[in-house]
């Protein structure tokens, strides 16, 4: 059975806490102010979110008065029918995903009924400022990355930025079946034009990260594409890639991937062709 589990909010800087929620190790961010508080990100479950609410108040001490979720992902976006009487915002992608088979496999392996979530109330295409009890919260609208309607929440007064999964620090990035693999580096480079030297980066999974930890993940996945691209342009079959390549990522990350960046590429008219011997 699922193990659902929400750890304690902890402080990464004035006013802006994070908890890491399961099964997923997602991480709950929490900003705080004068008369209400922002979550970004709602967990697992709408039980989930519920529990996530709950210790959210507790820890800031005034009620929630707004919710974003960064992307449509069941670890950010499930929990947010406990949010229903607040503001909550979204990519205008995101309500689509609800009625798609990967959102009903997805709860089914859960265990969650797809009748129980909830769409965000506000959806947005490019940017939208949120006003948290008197505090500025940006959000932004970077580009397509790691699914098409990937969302950033900056608290410009902490010099914090809430990445979503466009960045990772528990491990490889997650490159599933709707990420983009050409446009992520582009979105990534949107969050990197803001980033100063002390700006701290909260991932969706894994511990903050600093500019020059953005910056690799960044060109590692920009190399991930570039080297398929080049190997596709050279003749080689996806079944021979891996051997061909010299990869950024460890070998059941790239292992797993390919097939979805040669389909990418094929989607771009890039399909690998036999060269001829000249005579």
């Amino acid at each position: 059975m699922m193990q659902f589990s929400v750890g304690e909010f902890a402080p990464v800087a004035d006013g802006v806490h994070v908890a890491v929620a399961e099964p997923a190790g997602v991480n709950i961010g929490l900003v705080v102010g004068e008369s209400g508080c922002l979550v970004v990100d709602t967990g697992s479950s709408p039980e989930q979110g519920a529990e996530i609410r709950r210790a959210a108040e507790k820890v800031a001490g005034v009620p929630v008065v707004g919710v974003v979720v960064t992307h449509w992902h069941y670890d950010h976006l499930f929990g947010l029918a406990a949010f229903t009487d607040v503001p909550s915002y979204a990519h205008e992608t995101v309500p689509a995903w609800l009625g798609r088979p990967e959102c009903r496999e997805a709860a089914s392996g859960l265990g969650v009924e797809v009748s129980a979530l909830t769409a965000p109330t506000h959806t947005l295409s490019l940017a939208k400022v949120i006003d948290v009890g008197g505090r500025r919260v940006e959000v932004v609208h970077f580009g397509r990355g790691h699914t098409d309607g990937d969302l950033v929440a900056i608290v410009p007064d902490a010099s914090l930025i809430f990445s979503g999964d466009l960045l990772e620090s528990a491990g490889p990035p997650s490159f599933g079946d709707d990420c983009h693999l050409r446009e992520w580096p582009s979105a990534v480079d949107g969050i990197l034009g803001l980033v100063a030297e002390q700006t701290v980066l909260v991932p969706g999974h894994g511990d903050p990260m600093d500019r020059l930890a953005a910056f690799t993940q960044r060109a590692e996945i920009s190399g991930l594409y570039g080297q398929a691209e080049y190997l596709v342009a050279q003749g080689v079959r996806v079944e021979d890639a891996y051997e061909a390549g010299e990869w950024p990522f460890d070998e059941v990350t790239v292992r797993g991937v390919l097939p979805l960046l040669y389909a990418q590429l094929a989607a771009e008219g890039k399909i690998p062709r036999t060269h001829l011997p000249l005579a």
